[in-house]
């Protein structure tokens, strides 16, 4: 097995149908055998780990890695096997162990580090996402070590201390691998804690809102310094624009996995620039920067993913605007669902005069009022489009309703962001349920409005749970940890009745939305 064929272990395990026709025999023979006893014996998943290990690391230093291997796995496997799911961990055990070879450092220092068996072991039986972000760095073994660890308690000056260890007078590639390294040991931080139970995942959305937020303040710096580097200017001259955040992030709801939904938001002038065309050029530049920095692929993985959709589309660039486009673009060319977006933003810095003058032009355009008959319109428009793109390889001709159906059947069942009577039919419910016009359409309107609060906290500590479970792709199920995470905290009984909650409530949801829609 080569270097390149370790990224095809699968990242989670719940069965033995999760993984078929594996190329590699022994992980075969090791997924059976977890799956078809019930009581497991250490020695014989050593063997399948030596077995494994001995195809792919090199002979010369064969024996002496897998007897470190061996050690390691002799003190940490107890611990996994006595936990309430030994297969998961077991498996994960082993991903661990391929990820980080041929690495004599870092498994010297998990063998060291055996007061931290607990949490890896809790980690490993976590999900595959988890035991990857542990793999990427040797470092992140000391936030398991109760003597460093760091108590998470909705302060921001945890975030910003270690940001602003990062010195901006080093080169781009050393400040960017910083970076990434700081953002992952902080984002690994809250996400154990979530696994440990020290922090509630109710409080975890404000800690990676804390994270999104001290992020994006050292981007912006680390971007302004490198590009007035580069193009030879005062980097003061540039600290005045504003970042406009939607969404999650806004809303200071976000998930491990969350993107970043912004529009950067320049001054028309700069007294600074001679040439206001060489300034709109260095405000594209910053921008395109900072989006670089955050969103691109390297081996460390990205930051976020930025999405710029909701700003406008002018002549500065595809990701920033002026202060005028800006106006412009909110007082003649939004749609309604975009007002109605810009009531749930927030401008993410308020530290300058442009930005407190930005944040007077952003609550005015708040107040504008949303044309209802247009958002529905839009709203039938985007299920209309969201059908026929779920279901463009269906040739045959179908009802709406059962387009719906076979649409909902094609998506995982606990997915609530765009699946009908989803968190986006929520917000427009939201805004329906608060509109006097709809209150004699509406019945029962105070016991709709808690229902939506209860289905918004169903939504959240679901959406919470599954994606601290993938990196990219969703898993098509879930470990045994997260259901019983999920069940705990819902407390629903079994997976089926949990199933069934989610699914009377989009049901529900989706009747609520419709009757609105429906209606002449």
């Amino acid at each position: 097995m080569n270097y390149i064929n370790k990224i095809q272990l699968p990242e989670n395990i719940s069965s033995i149908k999760d993984v078929n026709e594996y190329y590699d025999q022994n992980v075969n023979d090791l997924i059976t055998y977890l799956f078809k006893k019930t009581k497991f014996n250490k020695h014989e998943i050593l063997n399948y780990y030596k077995a494994y290990f001995k195809n792919i690391i090199n002979k010369k230093i064969q024996d002496d890695y897998i007897n470190l291997i061996e050690e390691f796995s002799n003190s940490i496997l107890p611990i996994i096997l006595k936990s309430k799911y030994p297969r998961q961990g077991t498996y994960q055990l082993l991903r661990f162990i391929d990820a980080i070879q041929p690495n004599f450092e870092f498994i010297e220092m998990a063998i060291l580090n055996s007061f931290s068996h607990k949490k890896m072991s809790d980690i490993f039986t976590f999900s595959g996402h988890a035991t990857n972000l542990l793999s990427k760095d040797i470092r992140l073994l000391e936030i398991l070590d109760p003597y460093y660890e760091i108590k998470l308690n909705k302060n921001i000056n945890i975030y910003q201390k270690e940001f602003n260890k990062i010195s901006v007078n080093e080169d781009e590639e050393t400040i960017l691998n910083k970076l990434r390294k700081t953002h992952r040991q902080l984002k690994f931080q809250i996400i154990v804690s979530i696994i440990t139970d020290e922090l509630k995942v109710e409080d975890a959305a404000y800690e990676f809102y804390l994270l999104a937020h001290c992020t994006l303040q050292k981007v912006q710096k680390i971007a302004v310094h490198l590009i007035s580097k580069e193009k030879k200017f005062d980097p003061t001259a540039l600290d005045d624009f504003g970042i406009l955040s939607y969404g999650r992030f806004a809303q200071n709801l976000m998930t491990s996995n969350s993107d970043l939904d912004l529009v950067f938001i320049f001054p028309d002038r700069n007294q600074s620039f001679q040439n206001q065309k060489t300034y709109h050029f260095i405000l594209s530049l910053i921008a395109q920067k900072m989006i670089s920095i955050l969103s691109s692929k390297t081996s460390q993985n990205l930051i976020y993913e930025i999405d710029t959709k909701l700003g406008p589309k002018v002549s500065i660039s595809s990701n920033a605007c002026t202060l005028s486009e800006f106006k412009s673009f909110h007082e003649n060319e939004t749609f309604s669902w975009e007002k109605m977006a810009l009531m749930k933003s927030k401008l993410v810095f308020k530290d300058n005069n442009f930005q407190n003058g930005l944040e007077k032009v952003i609550q005015k355009f708040k107040l504008q009022t949303i044309n209802s008959k247009n958002l529905i319109q839009e709203i039938n428009e985007m299920r209309k489009i969201d059908i026929k793109s779920k279901t463009k390889k269906n040739n045959k001709k179908q009802s709406s309703l059962n387009i719906s159906e076979n649409v909902e059947n094609k998506i995982h069942w606990y997915e609530t962001k765009y699946s009908l009577g989803g968190q986006r039919d929520i917000e427009f419910l939201e805004f329906f349920f608060n509109n006097p016009k709809f209150y004699e359409i509406i019945e029962n309107l105070e016991e709709k409005k808690y229902f939506i609060r209860k289905a918004k906290m169903l939504y959240f500590i679901i959406d919470q749970y599954v994606n601290l479970t993938y990196s990219n792709q969703k898993p098509s199920t879930l470990t045994n940890q997260i259901l019983g995470k999920l069940q705990k905290n819902l407390k629903t009984k079994d997976l089926g009745t949990l199933k069934l909650s989610l699914k009377n409530t989009k049901n529900e949801i989706n009747k609520y939305l419709s009757l609105i829609l429906e209606h002449k």
